[in-house]
């Protein structure tokens, strides 16, 4: 009896909680999205902090500023596209390149914005 209810009792131990669930590969290519999307927002900021404020409109400044980092634009956007077929493997890659385009378009957006009241101020700084 009493190896029954030990037997029992270990059973019951053993099926307490299950396994935490690995995701090795989406956290890799989260961590990924997540740097690349640093590097853009930097490569930016760069690129605004060494602009001339002084003649030209902050809009025309931070346009000129995101182009510049079309690279890292461009490779966030493929990263985006894998990472979205990772998570969804019925997506179409037109689907997945359609994710990406919105996604990396809202990011873009607003380092935009950001950019635009960096220089405002920096253009106030100097009035």
């Amino acid at each position: 009896m009493r190896l029954a209810l030990a037997a029992l009792l270990c059973c019951l131990a053993a099926c307490d909680a299950a396994p935490p669930r690995v995701d090795p590969k989406g956290q890799q290519l989260r961590a990924e999205l997540d740097q690349l999307t640093m590097d853009y927002g930097k490569c930016v900021d760069d690129q605004i902090a060494k602009a001339d404020v002084a003649g030209d409109p902050a809009g025309s400044i931070a346009i000129e500023a995101v182009k510049a980092c079309r690279p890292f634009r461009n490779a966030l956007r493929l990263k985006v596209a894998s990472f979205d077929r990772f998570g969804h493997p019925n997506h179409t890659p037109n689907q997945a390149e359609a994710v990406a385009d919105a996604s990396v378009g809202v990011i873009e957006k607003e380092l935009r914005e950001n950019a635009v009241v960096t220089i405002v101020k920096r253009q106030n700084q100097m009035k």
